[in-house]
């Protein structure tokens, strides 16, 4: 059970009225159409697939079948999470709130509507953060992420990303790695590199193939990524205490996008696209915000003159091709792909937004109000030759 934490506990002065709840990143997959919805499923959908090629023969009397028809099948497996929290209120006797509850001691525990509201909204935007991350990174992998607390363990969701890593159909095009030559011990952690020159304080890297001389901290940082701080010609830090990691570094890599080579790696990625889907209607090119960032400074930077950077947003297509830029595709990783080979599925597209509100003096005699919601979901990808995953 919890109670609400008060900070400051003060009763005095004016109130003004509202709560001003911390922002949180809104999931913009679903709510964009940049993904395929399938609802109704309660247990599982098949996802048919088929891929046929055609064999041009001489023309002649006798038939001589050749070709061929492969039919395939992916699933969607809705995986089953929920949210449950039981709060006392009685803890905001001391406070503005107090004049909200009911008169007598039981409208002590009874909770204001403005923090009732106010609670049921954040929680529905941590939630879509929650799933939103889950569809490209994976439900583990969500559970990183600031407000987030992921300790389902019969139930997880691989992601779009993780899947398209381990398909062996998607095609995958490799960063440029710039290798880790030392890595202090410390809090914040320094790292050396050869040169920093195309680094700036705030770009954010990617770990790669970490390796220590003994237990399993360094390769624990394989994936992970870190916003740096530019200490050097050949040195950064970032916020990471290593004080404790076993054994010494020996290798390792990092990997990152920024304004110094947006363009090349976007050109990367152009030229390993599929001209088969490219033209299509529903491609796009997906990126994190971090891509988002980089190209339009590239682009400032190309325009060749200073007052670039002053004028409006431009459109972040690259020759022609969109770009779909949302917050939790991993950092320094780009998809492009057709919305129709990307697919959630779902039991009820809304279930995640109806939140149970059960006052437990009647059932049970305690006086605490509790909170759930339950929902299910799951994702995958099909048609895996028509996808470019760059990481």
């Amino acid at each position: 059970m919890a109670t609400p934490t008060i900070s400051p506990n003060t009763y005095a002065g004016k109130d003004l009225e509202g709560i001003i709840a911390q922002s949180v990143l809104r999931g913009r997959t679903i709510e964009n159409g940049l993904i395929s919805v399938h609802t109704d499923i309660d247990s599982r959908a098949v996802v048919k697939t088929m891929a046929n090629t055609i064999n041009v023969q001489d023309s002649v009397a006798a038939f001589n079948s050749a070709g061929s028809m492969t039919l395939g099948e992916k699933y969607l497996d809705p995986k089953k999470f929920m949210e449950a929290v039981e709060y006392d209120y009685q803890s905001l006797n001391g406070t503005w709130y107090a004049s909200q509850q009911p008169r007598g001691r039981g409208g002590d525990f009874v909770p204001p509507a403005t923090i009732e509201e106010a609670l049921i909204e954040q929680q529905a935007l941590i939630r879509s953060k929650f799933i939103d991350a889950s569809i490209w990174r994976g439900s583990v992998a969500a559970g990183q992420l600031s407000k987030i607390t992921v300790s389902a363990s019969s139930n997880v969701v691989t992601g779009l990303i993780p899947l398209m890593e381990a398909g062996s159909d998607v095609s995958k095009l490799d960063s440029a790695k710039v290798a880790v030559t030392a890595f202090t011990k410390a809090s914040p952690a320094v790292l050396t590199v050869g040169s920093t020159s195309n680094l700036q304080t705030g770009d954010v890297v990617t770990f790669s193939s970490m390796v220590g001389s003994s237990g399993t901290d360094w390769s624990d940082l394989d994936g992970s990524s870190y916003a740096i701080t530019v200490l050097s010609a050949t040195t950064f830090s970032i916020a990471l205490d290593t004080s404790g990691f076993t054994g010494t570094f020996t290798s390792g890599n990092i990997n990152y996008i920024n304004a110094s080579n947006a363009l090349a790696v976007l050109t990367s990625v152009y030229n390993g696209l599929s001209e088969s889907v490219e033209d299509d209607p529903d491609f796009y090119i997906f990126g994190n915000k971090g891509l988002g960032k980089a190209y339009s400074l590239a682009q400032a930077a190309a325009a060749n003159g200073a007052g670039s950077y002053y004028i409006g947003a431009k459109e972040l297509d690259f020759l022609g091709n969109r770009l779909a830029i949302l917050p939790f595709v991993s950092p320094n990783t780009i998809v492009a792909a057709n919305v129709s080979n990307l697919h959630f599925g779902t039991a009820l597209d809304a279930e995640w937004n109806n939140v149970s509100i059960l006052p437990q003096y009647e059932v049970t005699g305690d006086r605490t109000v509790r909170y759930r919601c339950d929902y299910a979901f799951d994702v995958n990808y099909t048609n895996g030759e028509d996808i470019v995953l760059f990481r």
